[in-house]
């Protein structure tokens, strides 16, 4: 019986105690404060429950543990209806009811975001922050282009192409609409799909859709970054520099004659051809990006032939004298029909500057085809497509090969550090290096003299 008891005691003293926790607002008065002990105020006793002064609030907050146990949080107000609202955030938050509930509602709102909303706003959100760039192309032609008023596909990217094609095989209440429904299963089909041609540019493109999650994550829309879950995609080792020669730059600019698109109109087909030419002489001989190249501006080439411009890349400066035939085919660019004018002559009226980049890259792989060449090897044998960036890349590995410092063409590509030169043509700089020891060891040995008799020690050596 008595072993009972003790046995019932014990099962007591082991029940879980219930914790009740509470807060309530106080006022923290200052020592000036004349409510500090009463309060003129009807039915208000004064002390720190007075609700009339001015004086700081906080909370006053037990969370169990016992006597003592209280802990006091400032509420960053000094009114009391306001500090009732952060201590009802407080109890909140101990009622598993209303938590749920909140989830609940957090979970519904993220469903409600579509997927074109999403991407709408990371571009805009881009935009804000780097401006109307090279990325921000690169991420609209990989998920999409929004049209900002009405927030409608204007031209699917890689996205919704890959979406089209996912739900035209699924019933309506299993196709993809909100961001929430694209989980790691659906990225990994999507990034199966893909046919960039290089795997550099499928790492970039990855980098572009990890970003874009990341944005949505950080916007409540997921719950979690599926991106995240996914290994990223490896990139052989090996640069992918490619650069025309002088037998192919040649080439292009023979097959501007040869070249006679139908767009061009009769007031401007005269003297089209020289337009066309100074267009590429100025891309190959500046090392300007093809868009800094469509917004040139007489001004920014001063009276000593020195070109100075700001890339809209990155805003840096970059600074290049050019060889006096560029210069004198600069002076006199004649102008199309439909031109801005002498002060942009590149530039198309009524035309947005992506419009005019889209035309000229196409008029330029029509002259890489026209000129013969279907593609361009690296100096380690890869084999690239032409593009017209490659003027750029001809640009800066030339001025190594004739002697121009990296310093010195990192200030022309308008470089913010010479390393980012340095990593982008690290094999020519190592084969011009290599190429300088060589030619050094040979000075030495031609004008080393030959030893005669013996070889005499140096003194103090046996």
């Amino acid at each position: 019986m008595e072993n009972e008891s003790k046995t019932q005691a014990g099962a007591v003293d082991s029940a879980p105690v219930s914790c009740v926790r509470t807060v309530r607002v106080i006022t923290r008065h200052s020592a000036k404060c004349s409510n500090r002990e009463t309060c003129s105020q009807r039915g208000c006793g004064g002390g720190n429950e007075c609700k009339h002064c001015n004086c700081p609030k906080a909370l006053l907050v037990y969370e169990g543990g016992g006597s003592g146990a209280n802990r006091k949080i400032s509420a960053k107000t000094r009114s009391w209806a306001e500090a009732e609202k952060f201590a009802e955030k407080w109890r909140e938050q101990w009622d598993e009811d209303k938590q749920e509930l909140k989830r609940l509602r957090a979970e519904k709102e993220r469903k409600a975001v579509r997927i074109e909303q999403a991407v709408a706003l990371y571009c805009a959100d881009l935009a804000a922050r780097l401006g109307d760039n090279g990325t921000l192309r690169m991420v609209r032609s990989l998920l999409g282009h929004i049209d900002p008023e009405t927030g409608s596909i204007s031209k699917n990217g890689h996205l919704f192409d890959w979406l089209d094609k996912f739900n035209s095989s699924r019933a309506p209440d299993e196709r993809i609409i909100y961001i929430s429904q694209i989980g790691t299963a659906e990225l990994t089909a999507w990034r199966a799909s893909w046919n960039f041609g290089s795997d550099l540019t499928a790492s970039q493109r990855w980098t572009m859709v990890k970003g874009f999650f990341t944005f949505c994550e950080s916007q409540g829309w997921i719950a979690d970054n599926p991106a995240r879950k996914l290994k990223r995609i490896t990139v052989a080792k090996g640069n992918r520099t490619a650069i025309f020669t002088d037998e192919q730059y040649g080439a292009i600019l023979d097959a501007v004659a040869q070249y006679d698109p139908d767009n061009v109109p009769a007031a401007t087909r005269k003297a089209w051809q020289q337009r066309l030419t100074t267009f590429i002489e100025l891309l190959r001989w500046s090392g300007m990006a093809l868009i800094d190249a469509i917004q040139y501006r007489p001004e920014l080439l001063d009276a000593e032939g020195v070109l100075r411009y700001r890339r809209q890349k990155t805003g840096f400066l970059a600074t290049v004298p050019l060889p006096s035939h560029v210069i004198t085919l600069l002076r006199d660019i004649p102008l199309a029909h439909d031109s801005v004018g002498h002060e942009m002559p590149f530039r198309t009226k009524n035309r947005a500057v992506d419009s005019d980049t889209h035309k000229m890259m196409t008029r330029m792989q029509a002259l890489f085809r026209l000129a013969g060449i279907k593609e361009v090897r690296t100096e380690q044998g890869r084999k690239r497509t032409p593009h017209i960036h490659m003027m750029r890349d001809s640009f800066a590995v030339w001025h190594l090969q004739h002697g121009a410092r990296i310093h010195t063409i990192s200030k022309m590509l308008g470089h913010a550090k010479t390393t980012t030169t340095e990593k982008a043509y690290l094999p020519w700089v190592k084969e011009l290096e290599e190429a300088h020891i060589a030619d050094a060891r040979k000075a030495l040995a031609q004008a080393a003299p030959k030893a005669r008799g013996k070889v005499v020690g140096i003194a103090g050596k046996k």
